[in-house]
């Protein structure tokens, strides 16, 4: 799906061009379903349209209106199945703020992406500052929208895991995650709501570190962190080798690395165990790898030459 470009005059347009944005603004534009099918070719000729498509649309039955509500109805479908909870919420408590946004989003900015399902994460893009700046949005509210985009990512993300090879983890190697791990930081507990559309308990207020991932079965899973756990995962997760990611998370929270690398090869093992760390990086100046068939927990060898690094509590809560 394209944006509609409404500064780029008619005459700048190829004929196509000027075809797909006549369609998209009688899409997406903030219209009623019959102003522009009162006039269908003023419509058409402003937006620079040949004449010969012009008349081949004219001679047609006019099916622009119904066009107009399967899009609009698409792009409502697709937000309300990622987004169900966050909607549901918002509506009760600003009095249908969610359906009256979304409404905004889609007639004055419009999706730019081509693939739908990525349209919700569009929305929220542009929703965010302005639900987090509004007081009367309650201020769980974008943190809930972004837990549920998550959770639909990491069950959509690509699963070809079993196709990448790792080695041993040892502290001087960056580790390989699955494909559908994603770390997570809420100012609010919004992984601990109720599943129900129609609960309106609310969260309790206070940070949380998640790693999400997806178990054998493919359900997606949650797991709170610790505040310097999280760090060295970020970390991690950005190609940082094991020993470098422990020694600069430890530095920025004031922990000792020497206290804490018991633990982490306990976080390590634990993450092994349910498939989100798959081993060491594969690099061809490392050698033959020791690959894993099957992830499972990885063997971490705390000393592989250089001094061992240490570090505080970075376990799973």
């Amino acid at each position: 799906m394209r944006r509609r470009d409404s500064e780029a005059p008619p005459t700048a347009r190829s004929g196509p061009e000027a075809l797909e944005s006549a369609i998209a603004h009688a899409c997406l534009s903030a219209d009623d379903d019959g102003t522009f099918a009162r006039d269908l070719r003023k419509h058409l000729e402003d937006h620079g349209v040949l004449a010969e498509d012009v008349e081949a649309i004219m001679a047609a039955p006019r099916r622009l209106v119904v066009y107009r509500r399967l899009v609009r109805n698409g792009l409502s479908a697709v937000v309300l199945r990622m987004l169900p909870r966050t909607r549901a919420r918002m509506n009760v408590a600003c009095a249908g703020r969610f359906d009256a946004d979304f409404a905004r989003f889609v007639d004055e900015v419009s999706p730019r992406t081509h693939y739908v399902r990525d349209v919700p994460a569009e929305l929220f893009a542009w929703a965010e500052p302005r639900w987090r700046a509004d007081a009367a949005v309650p201020a769980y509210l974008p943190d809930l929208a972004a837990h549920e985009l998550a959770h639909f990512a990491i069950a959509s993300s690509d699963s070809s895991d079993a196709m990448q090879p790792a080695g041993e983890v040892a502290l001087d190697r960056p580790l390989a995650f699955s494909g559908a791990t994603r770390l997570q930081t809420y100012a609010w507990a919004v992984h601990e709501l109720p599943a129900d559309e129609a609960s309106r308990d609310e969260p309790e207020r206070r940070d949380v570190h998640l790693l999400g991932y997806r178990d054998p079965s493919h359900a997606v899973r949650w797991l709170e962190l610790t505040p310097l756990a999280a760090a060295i995962v970020r970390r991690l997760l950005s190609g940082e080798a094991l020993g470098v990611a422990i020694e600069r998370a430890c530095a920025v929270r004031g922990a000792t690395p020497a206290a804490v690398l018991g633990d982490i090869v306990k976080l390590i093992a634990d993450l092994g165990e349910r498939g989100v760390v798959l081993g060491a990086l594969v690099s061809p100046d490392l050698g033959p790898p020791s690959v894993n068939s099957r992830p499972g927990p990885p063997s971490v060898n705390p000393h592989p030459g250089p001094p061992p690094v240490s570090g505080e509590g970075g376990g799973a809560t």
